[in-house]
């Protein structure tokens, strides 16, 4: 339930497909030339940064203050949901297996990270108007059912199977191609990686007043445990010997790519941002675990004196 009104960017892009709908390039069209025209992308992240700054400014006296930082990292994060679904990377992943990894890393692992890292329930929640928060929002956090859901939709044993089962899933030769070929399908697979890196990220990163279940030493193991798993995927599509989606091989090729160098390009870019990104978060959490045993023993110490 609180998940979800974070999340309103990719369930909302799903509830339009036609957002997601991909022109590809036109002959003799410069690449970088070749935008998403269609408006829906930025009008969502509009309304959502809308959303989220109407909060800020109607929480006269925070319990739990959300700073400069977290603000830029919650308005950056839409930026790069903007940058993946309207630049020229959308059209060009249509052409080019390398820059489809790059746009679904930052789907799935990057947009969803900074604008959690923005704190952005209290802020969403209170920015909406009134009959969406009292009607719709107050009643689904009190019903059983919806609460029984939300448990298990944040359960980390769940989460960490979504993640990666959303991952291999379309990296599968002949789910990724029906993708290619199909709107709709593509948005699928667009609204379960979102949707999986969000909840994914959400029992990493606790700013209040969400609290994860999962002790620092956890999280650090949590993150470890996709590392070997992303690393396979991606050296399996590296070191193919064949050509793993056929699709591609329909369209044109821009910047001279073949299509094994391209296909090569796309194994190296699922393997090693994620593994480096997997490492550099669970650095951060060790960081954060040692300050807060710090922070613990000298509460401790001051208490005793």
């Amino acid at each position: 339930m609180a998940v979800a009104a974070v999340a309103i960017v990719p369930v909302a892009l799903w509830a339009v497909p036609s957002v997601l709908a991909h022109g590809g390039i036109d002959s003799g069209q410069e690449p970088w030339t070749a935008w998403n025209t269609n408006p829906l992308p930025t009008i969502l992240c509009l309304l959502a940064a809308y959303v989220y700054l109407s909060g800020l400014s109607n929480w006269e006296r925070p319990t739990h203050p959300v700073n400069n930082w977290q603000k830029a990292s919650f308005l950056f994060g839409l930026f790069l949901v903007f940058f993946a679904l309207q630049s020229p990377l959308d059209p060009l992943s249509d052409h080019l297996l390398s820059f489809h990894q790059a746009q679904h890393f930052i789907l799935r692992m990057v947009a969803p990270m900074f604008i959690l890292l923005g704190a952005p329930l209290t802020p969403m929640l209170r920015g909406m108007p009134t009959w969406a928060r009292q009607g719709v929002i107050r009643p689904m956090a009190r019903n059983h059912y919806v609460r029984q859901v939300y448990r298990l939709l944040t359960n980390p044993i769940f989460t960490i199977f979504f993640f990666l089962g959303s991952l291999y899933l379309w990296q599968f030769p002949g789910a990724f191609n029906l993708a290619l070929r199909s709107d709709e399908v593509h948005a699928l697979m667009h609204l379960t990686m979102s949707l999986s890196g969000f909840l994914f990220w959400w029992v990493i990163i606790d700013p209040p007043p969400h609290r994860s279940r999962l002790h620092y030493g956890l999280r650090v193991l949590y993150l470890g445990l996709i590392v070997l798993p992303n690393t396979l995927l991606g050296a399996a599509i590296t070191f193919s010997d064949g050509l793993l989606y056929s699709e591609y091989a329909e369209v044109t090729q821009p910047y001279g790519l073949s299509l094994m160098t391209d296909q090569q390009l796309g194994g190296l870019m699922l393997w090693v941002p994620g593994d480096m990104m997997s490492i550099v978060a669970a650095g951060i959490v060790m960081i954060m675990w040692y300050q807060k045993e710090e922070g613990d023993h000298m509460t401790e110490a001051r208490a005793h004196q």
